[in-house]
């Protein structure tokens, strides 16, 4: 529960003694949003930092076959993405078969998810 700012607490007494306060209730109004707002944290697969989708660099390729150690599988060799998050890389994925690597023992289905879905939206499509 978000505690009272000491205006909020001086408004109730000002209510409470008959004045008027509806003036101030919009501001006090706007600021428990506004608190409300920064106090939520939205998290995916609770990973607190932003996550960063972007295309995997040559000293990327150790982290990358780590998560193909873990996830029991390599990327095929062609142009890669990875999700990071923190410095750290979370996902990778392979644009033209769409084959994705994570970290099996983190909860990353999320991220592998959304490299994957980028991965879609890279990929050539064919001539129709």
């Amino acid at each position: 529960m978000i505690s009272p700012s000491p205006i909020e607490h001086h408004i109730e007494i000002a209510r409470a003694i008959g004045s008027r306060t509806s003036a101030l209730d919009d501001g006090v109004h706007r600021g428990v949003l506004r608190r409300l707002r920064r106090s939520r944290v939205v998290a995916t697969d609770g990973i607190q930092a932003p996550i960063t989708i972007r295309a995997a660099a040559s000293h990327d390729a150790s982290a990358i076959a780590r998560l193909g150690l873990l996830d029991g599988h390599r990327l095929p060799a062609g142009e890669q993405l990875v999700a990071e998050a923190g410095g750290r890389i979370l996902a990778a994925a392979e644009i033209a078969s769409g084959a994705t690597v994570a970290d099996p023992f983190q909860p990353t289905a999320g991220v592998a998810r959304l490299v994957a879905l980028r991965a879609e939206q890279l990929r050539p499509r064919a001539a129709a």
